[in-house]
């Protein structure tokens, strides 16, 4: 009899499989391998999620290959890529291809050893207490929030916690960092705790070494799994720890079908597997915070420093005068540093020379020809659009402009060549998008920080979290109010997020660290309680504002974003689903939803899209999305049209 195979494949089908032959010659043909098979006319690539002899009652077509010669998927992911396609309305073969390694073949990177400790260092109090209480509760579903102060020893928790794992029980684990930097130095110190025991994955890895750790773990040789978001699919043998450092950061959402947060995958994967789940922040997400502060969750305290050392003075210092970069009180306190052979970490978080390019003929900004943002002007004469990528030479601008262009603001090119002038004999180094656009650079730059090579850092928010150099005693903060204003309801959490944690990274030895703060509004509250460096004062500020606007932890957001390149086509579907959630509320009076929108998106046109969306806010998650994937998943859109369904998005811009 003719076997057939159910395969799942990574498009937005509206069947979950597709229905294929197994040839004669393909007897070894496993569930979980994937097969090349024909879709269109073209070749096409899926995983093989069943086998069976019922024969379809339509015609089927023969797989071409087979490209695997062992299964790379369990059945535990496939049954997690099945929960996925409920949760957020997916297929299961997009699911499953977000668990496979994949991505270019990079250069192998060496890992920075000389950050690693060579052995478990002693708890102090604090940390023993949290410890207790978490390893109690080892061996069943439980959720658990360390919240402790920067440099408060976290990283030193989790790994007595991973060793009480796998010192008196068979289980595995399951390490994520928002970074891939910071994947490098756990990898580090995870290694040389655990030896031959962990598998790092990350995009900056070799295709083969990524599947190469994969394997390692699939087939249960190794059962520690450190990685960024992706790595919540790790496929571990019996697990039964999952630790999210920096819990809060926006990274571990993703922003491609399906759009899932790593945060509700681990979940889904304790629940499973009956593990315990650790998140850690020394600023938790709101909707964290809110739910160990009602108690749903538990939560655990560290509110020193491990070491001898304290948290740094701060002080706020108000920027009027444009003409210098930086204010007098900063470059002193720089000067101070270096006579010291100290280090020095500065944050401006806006990439590129100058922010704007003003046409002073024309009395206007230069924008984007393809979105609806101005360009910035780069060094090497480039302005560059940072939402689509546009790039154009200065020089063909001023043929146009007629020479007549002004250079407003700055960015971190700017603030490096500024401290190169400033500091000639020091050595700076400057770490952004531009800066670190191979992965090996970043690693660099970092291993010559924590080797005292580097006398200022300056950076982006890529500087902002998890190094741990013992010589930074001072961190400047240049224009600390960008971000302030954004028309998303999170920026006061992105923005104290950042603030707090680039402050923790002085003074975190025996040296006294002290953190400057230069912004325009002195007065802001959110300004004001970053240099308090009292999350829970701002807990208190921030929920009170999500109650009364009605936003998360107090209710579910979904949006609906439009996109297409014909601007009336977007406008028209947008109304098209504001029709359909009209007719759902008469329908669903008791039900508690407020729409937001139809309305264009913060950023109306990115890349020559235009783009418009509608928000909902809800209690009942499950009505709504058997609403959407019964009304708005079938709806026909002009082609041009593309449809993101986000629930519980982390922007709405």
């Amino acid at each position: 009899m003719i076997r057939y195979a159910e395969v799942a494949l990574n498009v937005s089908f509206e069947e979950e499989t597709l229905t294929y032959e197994i040839p004669d010659n393909m007897k070894n043909l496993q569930i979980g391998m994937r097969v090349e098979i024909p879709l269109r006319g073209r070749k096409n690539e899926g995983i093989v999620i069943d086998i069976h002899r019922i024969m379809p009652n339509h015609p089927t077509k023969e797989i071409i290959r087979q490209v695997d010669k062992r299964a790379v998927v369990n059945k535990e992911q496939i049954e997690l890529a099945k929960w996925m396609s409920e949760t957020y309305l997916s297929t299961l073969g997009e699911g499953l291809y977000k668990m496979i390694p994949s991505g270019r073949k990079n250069k192998s990177i060496d890992f920075i050893s000389s950050i690693a400790n060579e052995k478990l260092l002693d708890l102090n109090s604090e940390q023993s207490k949290a410890f207790q209480e978490i390893q109690s509760k080892l061996g069943s579903e439980s959720i658990h929030l360390l919240y402790g102060i920067t440099g408060s020893g976290k990283t030193e928790v989790y790994i007595h916690l991973i060793k009480e794992v796998l010192t008196n029980s068979d289980k595995s684990v399951i390490f994520l960092v928002p970074e891939i930097s910071l994947t490098v130095q756990t990898f580090a110190r995870l290694e040389n705790v655990f030896k031959n025991q962990v598998a790092i994955l990350h995009s900056t890895l070799k295709v083969s070494e990524r599947f190469s750790s994969y394997i390692s773990l699939l087939d249960g040789k190794k059962r520690i799994a450190v990685g960024t978001r992706s790595a919540i699919f790790a496929p571990v043998k019996n697990l039964g720890l999952i630790i999210i450092d920096e819990e809060h950061d926006h990274s571990y959402k993703e922003h491609s079908t399906p759009r899932y947060h790593t945060r509700q995958i681990a979940l889904q994967r304790c629940r499973i597997n009956q593990a315990s789940l650790i998140l850690g922040s020394a600023t938790p997400s709101i909707e964290v915070f809110y739910q160990a502060k009602v108690g749903k969750i538990h939560l655990h305290k560290l509110t020193k420093r491990a070491k001898t050392s304290l948290l740094p003075k701060i002080i706020i210092h108000h920027k009027k005068d444009n003409s210098e970069l930086l204010g007098d009180e900063l470059l002193h306190a720089i000067k101070d540093r270096l006579s010291k052979k100290e280090q020095v970490i500065l944050l401006l978080n806006r990439r590129g020379h100058s922010p704007l390019i003003y046409l002073r003929e024309e009395k206007k900004f230069l924008e984007c020809p393809n979105c609806t943002t101005h360009l910035c002007f780069h060094s090497r004469g480039k302005a560059i659009c940072h939402l689509c990528g546009y790039k154009e030479s200065i020089s063909s601008i001023e043929k146009k402009y007629s020479n007549d262009l002004e250079y407003i603001g700055s960015g971190t090119q700017k603030l490096e060549e500024y401290l190169l002038e400033k500091f000639k004999n020091a050595v700076v180094e400057r770490l952004d998008q531009d800066s670190a656009t191979k992965k090996e650079i970043f690693f660099e730059v970092i291993g010559k920080l924590l080797e005292g090579k580097i006398n200022i850092l300056t950076g982006t928010q890529m500087i902002a979290k998890g190094l741990d150099a013992s010589m930074v005693t001072l961190v400047g903060v240049i224009n600390a109010n960008t971000g302030l204003g954004v028309p998303d309801f999170r920026s006061n959490e992105r923005v104290y997020s950042l603030l707090t944690q680039v402050a923790g990274r002085a003074g975190r030895a025996d040296l006294k660290g002290e953190v400057i703060i230069e912004t325009t509004n002195t007065d802001h509250p959110v300004i004001q309680l970053a240099k308090d460096q009292n999350y829970e004062k701002f807990f208190q500020f921030e929920i009170q504002f999500r109650k009364d606007a009605y936003y998360p932890p107090y209710c579910r957001l979904v949006r609906f974003v439009v996109r297409s390149k014909l601007e009336e086509k977007s406008k028209f579907s947008i109304e098209e689903i504001k029709k359909e959630i009209d007719l759902f509320l008469l329908k669903n009076t008791n039900q508690k939803i407020i729409v937001l929108g139809p309305a264009e998106c913060p950023f109306y046109k990115i890349d020559s899209n235009y783009r418009n969306h509608i928000v909902l806010k809800t209690l009942n998650l499950t009505i709504l999305k058997n609403f959407i994937r019964e009304k708005i998943k079938p709806l026909k859109f002009h082609k041009s049209v593309y449809l993101e369904i986000d629930f519980d998005p982390m922007d709405l811009l």
